[in-house]
C-alpha cells in the first residue's frame, strides 16, 4: 500500500504489516551508456503524501492485473532538484523499463500500444522488489498495478513514495470464473488470499475494503463482508461490522 519508500514488511508471517510498504524498494538503472544518458526523460511524478493502497487506487486512471518482466536500465538523469518529499541532496534519477504482461484491466482503459513499463528511482539497481525472500511480495501470485499511460509507455501513477502495485497469494486462474473486476474484488475479500491469519486480515480489511466494493458493487460487497462476520473470529467480526456501518452505511451489530 520510498525515496520510493515501499511498504514496510517485517516478515512473510505478518500479512498486515507487510502491506504498508510497497515503497522502500526503489527501482533503478545500472550504469547507463552514453547513448541512453542522452535520452529525453519523462517528468518524474512523486506522491507528496504516502497513501495507503486505497489512495493509490483512487489516484490511478488505470489498474491492471499483470506483471513486469525483462527489467533493464533505460538511462540515468541528473537533475537540479526533485519534488518533495525527496531529500534535497538527491540529484540523480535512475530510469528503468520492463515488459508489461497484461492479464486483465480492472479500472480504466489500457491503450493497446502501451506495453513498456517505465519508472524512475533515486536508487540504482532496477529492482521492483528487493531480493529478500522474507518480503511478502515474493508470495504474490496475482499483482495489480497502479498505472497511467504516458506517450508510448505505461508509467506508475507515482514513481515513488506510493504503491506501484499490490497483490494476493492466489494465482489469477484460482479465482472464480467471474469478470475481471468481480474476480479481483472477490480475491480481496478472501482472507486466505491476503493474510496468514484471520486476525491479520481483520486489520487488513480496511486497506482493501473500499477497492473491493468499487469492483463488486455495494450489494455484492455487503454480502461478502457479512459472510466474513460468520467465520468465527472476534476481531474479524468486529472489523467487518465496523466496515459495513462506517463505509457502507449498513446496520450491523457485532456479536
Amino acid at each position: 500500500m520510498t525515496g520510493l519508500v515501499e511498504r514496510t514488511v517485517v516478515s512473510a508471517l505478518s500479512s498486515f504489516k507487510r502491506r504498508v510498504c510497497v515503497l522502500c524498494l526503489l527501482c533503478s538503472a545500472l550504469a547507463p551508456s552514453q547513448e541512453v544518458a542522452s535520452r529525453d526523460f519523462p517528468k518524474v511524478r512523486v506522491s507528496t503524501v504516502y497513501p495507503q493502497v486505497g489512495g493509490a487506487w483512487l489516484a490511478s486512471p488505470i489498474v491492471a492485473v499483470g506483471d513486469v518482466s525483462h527489467i533493464r536500465s533505460y538511462g540515468h538523469q541528473t537533475v537540479e532538484s526533485l519534488p518533495p518529499p525527496t531529500t534535497p541532496e538527491a540529484h540523480d534519477l535512475y530510469w528503468c523499463q520492463g515488459d508489461f504482461k497484461l492479464v486483465a484491466v480492472v479500472k480504466g482503459e489500457l491503450p493497446a500500444t502501451s506495453r513498456k513499463y517505465l519508472w524512475a528511482s533515486t536508487i540504482p539497481g532496477c529492482k521492483l522488489v528487493d531480493n529478500n525472500p522474507k518480503l511478502i511480495y515474493h508470495r504474490m501470485k496475482t499483482k495489480f498495478w497502479f498505472l497511467r499511460a504516458e506517450g508510448q509507455f505505461l508509467r506508475p501513477t507515482f514513481d515513488y513514495n506510493a504503491h506501484r502495485f499490490d497483490g494476493v497469494f492466489l494465482s489469477w486462474s484460482q479465482g472464480h470464473p467471474l469478470p475481471a473486476r468481480q474476480r479481483l474484488g472477490a480475491f480481496l475479500l478472501t482472507p486466505s488470499a491476503n493474510a496468514d491469519s484471520l486476525d491479520d486480515y481483520a486489520r487488513y480489511l480496511w486497506n482493501v475494503g473500499d477497492i473491493a466494493c468499487d469492483l463488486l458493487g455495494k450489494p455484492e460487497c455487503t454480502r461478502r463482508i457479512r459472510s466474513l462476520e460468520g467465520l468465527g473470529n472476534p476481531a474479524l467480526r468486529e472489523s467487518a461490522c465496523g466496515f459495513l456501518k462506517g463505509q457502507l452505511g449498513v446496520d450491523c451489530q457485532p456479536k
